[in-house]
């Protein structure tokens, strides 16, 4: 974010607003501030509050004094406020609000003060200071700075870091964890009769270039996917589920990784897609979700052209520690696959999750390839059991390592990554153990099975959360050499809200006629993936110069490429594309306020491809074709 020096003395303010938590950090002592110098690379909007400026007056409340800016705001930003004039007995409030929340920074003389703001529930309280107000609000604790020296210019930062930083003459005085968006921005006038005068500054945009070697090339890609709960697309009406399809299609989340039958498997097992059967999941108060196989399902997603992955996660009580029992299980779903769904799965998983012993994972490998092999089935490939953090995962792939035949039988390496979350104000850490991963696991391609959101620090359905998440897409694409990204869920039936923004992709509508519907941002940024980058594509060379331009590029056949490029800084970036024989034609933005909205690429006076990124934005652009359905194949869909 800043590569300022600013000591900091650390509090926590824990907050039970549903599941959020602030970090808070203010400067030890007061804030020294020294003489502020105007950054060159600026626009600027001046405005007036006080003896008359500003005056309005609305309904419910007193005169007031405001200035309402036009702008919404990027996801990412950087915003100051220049004081040409600030009267002694004056305040500033510095109002931002978004449609959960906002935050509020008040600068009077030799003091700041910063608060955050949450409103979306009628649970909040009504009253503020003693006062009603008209909306439902919640106040953490006032987080406060003292100042010394000349007040020139109060700067407010929100970085890719989950970070919200309150600078006074460019030096940090407040620092707050913010998972909020706000989209507006507006100063109000407080305390007594006086005058401010001054300026807005907005960063100019900054130029970026890429460049493409389609010679250096990496990983071949498998797909993208997830999980389609089968309670869960039952619950979808007929229009639903053809709503369902395209999303399918479109979105390119043609895996399907099952959750299958496990606990409640019958010995006879006759009740893989009994769903009645299904499982109930850990979460909250919702209605079973978990380990149930729906065979109609897979049938259409094949003639998608669809895959499906297959493992056990608990296994069936009659199992026990008997391995022939568990291969037998293993090859008993592949048959039923086949009937049912005219095939068996693509790959087949040792145990999601589950800790085994090394030597009977070892076990386990060797017999399920043995008799997978016996009952016909010699093209169902394996990946390894996969852990639930990077970090299991790197000891699965020692333990995996340590016998040479078990790892032969093994033909991709797998994990789920949710050890991430830990590094959500500080994505870069995480870069370790995605290098160490794959150096272990390098001659083996790589199945991310399993990426979500299940801390309830951050389960809230914000597009800063969701921007944590596609730098890990990107990570896992760039750093790690995965040929397959998979969501936890891709449709995910749930009552209580917060379950489906950020494990699941998509939800049921039932106020709308049970029809899927995005459960917030995940989806969108996800597909900046996964709608254009597909499967076949190679994973070419991209490089941007910058590590706030996080860029990734895949090639096809006939001069057909996509490349996907994410500004996390506060600027706006014009990024010039220079890709040699490649050609491309639209893109595709994702950011608070668009929904891989489609447009047109254009050319600077070079030729080359040019695309604005705004802060925090992601821009996909390509020359291949979206993934479009036919009709025929979901027309008799019931």
């Amino acid at each position: 974010m800043f590569s300022r020096n600013t000591a900091f003395k650390n509090n926590q303010i824990f907050l039970t607003l549903g599941t959020l938590c602030l970090l808070s950090a203010v400067a030890a002592g007061a804030c020294s501030l020294e003489e502020w110098q105007r950054p060159a690379d600026s626009d600027s909007e001046s405005f007036e509050l006080g003896h008359g400026a500003g005056k309005f007056e609305s309904w419910g409340r007193a005169e007031d004094h405001r200035v309402f800016f036009p702008e919404f705001l990027p996801a990412l930003f950087e915003r100051t406020i220049v004081l040409h004039r600030f009267d002694p007995n004056c305040e500033l409030a510095w109002i931002f609000t978004g449609k959960h929340g906002g935050f509020t920074v008040s600068a009077g003389h030799n003091k700041l003060c910063l608060y955050q703001r949450f409103y979306d529930s009628p649970a909040f309280n009504t009253t503020v200071d003693g006062n009603r107000i008209r909306h439902p609000e919640r106040r953490p604790p006032l987080a406060e700075a003292e100042y010394k020296g000349r007040l020139q210019a109060v700067t407010i930062s929100l970085d890719d870091k989950l970070g919200l930083s309150v600078l006074l003459n460019e030096r940090v005085c407040l620092k707050q964890r913010c998972l909020l968006d706000v989209s507006r921005h507006q100063l109000k006038l407080v305390g007594g009769p006086g005058k401010i005068r001054g300026e807005l500054l907005r960063p100019k945009a900054r130029t970026a270039t890429v460049r493409v070697d389609t010679g250096t090339r990496y990983q071949t890609m498998i797909g993208f996917g997830g999980i389609c709960t089968p309670t869960a697309y039952a619950q979808l009406s007929k229009e639903g589920k053809q709503q369902w399809w395209r999303l399918v299609r479109e979105y390119n989340l043609l895996i399907q990784r099952e959750y299958p039958m496990g606990r409640r498997l019958s010995p006879e097992m006759n009740n893989w897609d009994r769903l009645e059967d299904a499982t109930p999941h850990y979460y909250g108060d919702n209605f079973p979700n978990g380990e149930v196989s729906d065979f109609e399902y897979i049938k259409t997603l094949r003639k998608l052209g669809g895959k499906v992955w297959f493992e056990f996660w608990a296994l069936p009580p009659w199992v026990g520690n008997d391995i022939d029992k568990y291969a037998d299980a293993m090859v008993r779903y592949c048959q039923i696959s086949r009937e049912k769904a005219g095939a068996p799965p693509d790959i087949v998983g040792i145990q999601n999750e589950k800790r085994q012993s090394e030597a009977t994972w070892h076990e386990m490998t060797l017999a399920l390839r043995r008799k997978l092999d016996e009952a016909g089935f010699e093209s169902v490939q394996i990946h390894m059991s996969d852990a639930g953090t990077l970090e299991g995962g790197i000891g699965r792939a020692e333990a995996f390592r340590s016998n040479e035949a078990a790892w032969g039988a093994i033909d991709f390496a797998a994990t789920h990554m949710y050890d991430y979350q830990q590094f959500f104000t500080n994505p870069d850490g995480f870069d370790t153990l995605l290098l160490q991963w794959k150096e272990l696991t390098a001659d083996k391609p790589f199945l991310s099975t399993e990426l979500c959101i299940n801390s309830d620090r951050y389960q809230w359905p914000t597009y800063r959360i969701a921007l944590q998440m596609a730098q890990l897409y990107h990570k896992n694409l760039v750093l790690a050499d995965a040929a397959a990204v998979c969501y936890c869920w891709t449709l995910l039936n749930v009552v209580q809200p917060s379950y489906g923004w950020t494990r699941a992709l998509v939800v049921p509508d039932r106020s709308n006629g049970f029809v899927p519907v995005q459960s917030s941002h995940q989806l969108r940024v996800f597909g900046s993936y996964s709608r254009l980058i597909h499967e076949g594509m190679v994973r070419v060379e991209a490089e941007a110069g910058n590590p706030d331009i996080l860029v990734s590029a895949f090639a096809k056949a006939g001069n057909k490429g996509t490349i996907v490029v994410i500004n996390r800084s506060t600027t706006p970036r014009r990024v010039s594309i220079l890709w040699p024989g490649v050609k491309l034609k639209e893109f595709e933005i994702v950011d608070p306020y668009n929904f891989n909205i489609p447009g047109a690429v254009t050319a600077d006076n070079k030729g080359q491809t040019q695309i604005l990124v705004q802060p925090g934005a992601i821009v996909t652009a390509t020359n291949v074709v979206l993934g479009r359905l036919d009709e025929k194949l979901i027309k008799n869909t019931k």
